[in-house]
């Protein structure tokens, strides 16, 4: 079973946010995010956290990882790896480049992520991966060998953040 939590990466560590954010509302939503992730932990007897982070910063996802003794994988794409896939390293932020190229671009990366997720992965039959809003369906939508994948639907629940685009 692979479950895909989608978020906003700025509350996936307690990593300063830009100065236009509410820093309550941003803390409120990191405590969310941490409850939906240790309780998935802990209630689907998750045996690998896959996420996308990257950052030098520990996350969330890492921090947890540590305190239930679960296997933890970065699946995110480094700037050697954009560089080998010939994506721009700002495409995402740039006027520059037409949404269609950008989600190709997207769709390399989630190539290459989903490769890390079973390179990881090993013996392990619950995966949790947590990923940015971007990379959510089509990473939920990519099971592998017939098993069931589910996005985790906690955009609903009301906590996340809306007043960003969903990076």
């Amino acid at each position: 079973m692979i479950y895909v939590a989608g978020c906003h990466h700025d509350i996936q560590s307690e990593d300063p946010v830009p100065f236009f954010y509410n820093g309550a509302a941003v803390s409120r939503q990191r405590e969310q995010f941490v409850r939906l992730m240790e309780r998935l932990l802990i209630d689907k007897k998750v045996e690998l956290v896959a996420e996308e982070w990257g950052r030098k910063s520990e996350s969330f996802g890492q921090v947890l990882s540590k305190k239930y003794m679960v296997k933890y994988a970065d699946i995110n794409t480094s700037f050697d790896d954009l560089d080998a896939l010939q994506i721009p390293r700002d495409y995402l932020d740039s006027p520059c480049y037409a949404e269609g190229q950008k989600r190709e671009w997207l769709q390399r990366r989630e190539t290459v992520m989903l490769e890390r997720i079973r390179s990881a992965r090993g013996t392990a039959k619950t995966v949790l991966v947590i990923c940015g809003f971007d990379h959510l369906e089509s990473l939920a939508g990519q099971p592998g060998d017939d098993e069931s994948v589910i996005a985790v639907g906690h955009r609903k629940d009301g906590w996340q953040r809306t007043d960003t685009p969903p990076r």
